[in-house]
């Protein structure tokens, strides 16, 4: 299982948890299989992201260690500036929470 912001969601993926309205209730649940059409109904429920069944690391192929490669080297020549330090820290968090990570990272030197 792996959680997914709502803007990357595809048709075709499977939900892994329900997923419910403010109140509580079930709008989907798990095993559904999202479409063009339920795809606009979760971007209109205001959800940040959902758990869709698959694993973890499945980003586009890449693992965890190659996204934040990735990071680090497109922030390399900001590196000094700490408001730009700190959207780095805010983004890795944010990919270490959707590959299925639950602790935080240290800061990571950029080379």
């Amino acid at each position: 299982m792996r959680r997914v912001v709502i803007e990357e969601l595809t048709p075709g993926m499977i939900l892994a948890k329900p997923v419910t309205n403010a109140a509580g209730l079930v709008v989907l649940p798990s095993g559904a299989e999202l479409d063009e059409a339920t795809l606009p109904r979760l971007q209109r429920l205001g959800l940040a992201s959902v758990f869709i069944e698959g694993e973890a690391g499945d980003a586009g192929g890449k693992t965890l260690s190659e996204l934040e490669a990735e990071l680090d080297h497109r922030f390399r020549l900001v590196s000094n500036d700490p408001i730009q330090r700190q959207l780095l820290e805010a983004i890795r968090l944010h990919l270490r929470t959707t590959h299925g990570v639950s602790e935080s990272p240290g800061p990571t030197p950029i080379s």
